[in-house]
């Protein structure tokens, strides 16, 4: 009788406390660390915005070297146009807005350059010229070889041939050719004529068309056509 009793009250006990199984069983916590941005994506963010830092400096440069390289080279530019004028000054020459189209100074020469799309023979080329009161170009020194060819964008006829009578080559004003300082590649035969190309002297045929080029004295530029 006494273990009945005793097992019935043991039953009621456990049905009176059903919870007290669960007090040892631990409760979410509503400020737990996976409520939190995990620390490896802070790591990530913080990495990301010094990539873009870097990229943003490296940037920054690159403009700051193109904006100085092009500044220098305006200067450059602007230090030539100013050393030309002085030049020119220094030779006693006249502004070049005076100087009739088409001509060009340079030092006590001026020069007559064609429209690129007018070519004659040489003969047609020395004619053109007389009517401007001038000739085919006589070339003194290479550094004036060398600006002429600057102006051009093809072959020129200039003032050098070959007279019959000497066999040799002749500038239109009666000079002989310098072969000390030029020297003119290609054949030396009669009808054979000079043009400029490149920075060179080359011979050909005086029958073939080409640019040409005319010159003054710096005291006639104002002269002629």
């Amino acid at each position: 009788m006494e273990d009945e009793e005793g097992y019935t009250a043991l039953q009621f006990q456990r049905r009176r406390n059903p919870e007290d199984r669960c007090e040892d069983v631990p409760r979410a916590d509503p400020q737990a660390p996976h409520s939190q941005i995990p620390a490896r994506w802070i790591i990530v963010l913080l990495m990301v915005l010094v990539v873009l830092l870097v990229l943003a400096v490296i940037g920054s440069g690159f403009w700051n070297f193109k904006l100085q390289q092009e500044n220098r080279d305006l200067r450059m530019s602007l230090k030539q146009r100013d050393t030309c004028d002085d030049t020119n000054k220094s030779a006693g020459a006249d502004p070049m807005p005076s100087l009739p189209l088409k001509w060009q100074q340079r030092g006590r020469k001026c020069y007559y350059f064609p429209v690129r799309t007018d070519v004659k023979n040489w003969n047609a080329s020395q004619k053109d010229c007389s009517s401007r009161g001038s000739h085919l170009v006589v070339i003194e020194d290479k550094a004036e070889l060398d600006y002429l060819t600057s102006e051009l964008t093809n072959q020129a006829w200039i003032g050098l041939f070959i007279t019959p009578a000497r066999r040799g080559w002749t500038w239109v004003n009666g000079s002989t050719l310098n072969e000390h300082v030029f020297n003119v590649t290609g054949s030396a035969d009669v009808d054979w004529c000079g043009v400029v190309n490149s920075g060179s002297i080359l011979s050909t045929r005086c029958i073939n068309s080409f640019y040409w080029i005319c010159q003054k004295e710096v005291e006639n530029c104002n002269s002629g056509v």
